[in-house]
């Protein structure tokens, strides 16, 4: 297996371990810093949207990479699928990260759309029947998600080699290194909360609003290698299949020719 690729280099994670604990303090550096970065489309919601994007992006690359380098089988077309779904979603969720440009373009909310939308905006996700809700918030259902796809799954993976071999044949199973990120991020969230409590004292936006917002933001920049490690693992199938190709064809040739 060749992990020579961006996606295992230390330094990337180093970089991260250092990026993530950063951007929870801004929530001590004073109202005209938390004004100017954590707002809705202020820095950390564009870097958000934006990564949502580049990782749908790169999950559109993989469906093709899929569409060349897969078997001809319905189980290969649920993996095809599977990526373009991904694809999809994460498109979708940029979109709403910033409202499908409502507020940079100046669109108005439909009037159906701003009775039952908490917020009045243009998107899906501060609908008031979600954000009422106890268990269906927007924010627990992504939490649910990340949770499932790059940790709980990857971690049944790492110790059992035949879930890996039986799950790798539908679904990309995210490195476990990527999913160590999440849950980082996650507990730095928790912290932040506790440690910044005293120094935290803008407005508009409550301690959990702007600590959610940072929060996702991260996220979505470690959801780029969950995109990255996908494309990687399509391609690392495709070059163990030509190997294996290439040696069964090396084992017949001998007696053929005889």
């Amino acid at each position: 297996m060749n992990k020579s690729n961006l996606i295992f280099k230390p330094v990337i994670y180093l970089i991260l371990l250092i990026y993530i604990p950063l951007t929870y303090t801004v929530l001590a550096m004073g109202n005209k810093i938390i004004a100017a970065l954590v707002p809705e489309d202020h820095f950390f919601e564009i870097i958000g949207a934006f990564s949502l994007f580049v990782t749908s992006l790169l999950f559109l690359y993989g469906f093709r990479v899929a569409r060349k380098s897969l078997d001809k089988t319905w189980i290969s077309l649920i993996k095809q699928l599977v990526y373009l779904g991904l694809a999809l979603l994460f498109f979708f969720g940029a979109g709403e990260e910033i409202s499908w440009g409502q507020r940079i373009f100046g669109f108005k909310t439909p009037e159906q759309l701003a009775q039952v939308n908490k917020q009045d905006e243009l998107n899906l996700h501060n609908l008031s029947v979600l954000e009422n809700s106890k268990l269906f918030t927007a924010d627990r259902l992504f939490d649910v998600f990340w949770f499932l796809f790059a940790v709980f799954t990857p971690a049944i993976a790492l110790m059992l080699p035949a879930f890996k071999r039986f799950a790798g044949k539908f679904i990309p199973i995210v490195f476990w290194g990527i999913g160590l990120l999440f849950l980082y991020n996650y507990l730095w969230a928790k912290a932040a909360k506790l440690i910044y409590a005293a120094s935290y004292g803008f407005d508009t936006l409550s301690l959990t609003q702007a600590t959610q917002e940072i929060k996702e933001s991260n996220y979505a920049i470690v959801f780029i290698l969950v995109g990255l490690f996908a494309i990687w693992d399509l391609n690392n199938s495709k070059d163990i299949k030509a190997v294996a190709l290439k040696r069964r064809t090396v084992q017949v040739e001998p007696a053929f020719h005889d």
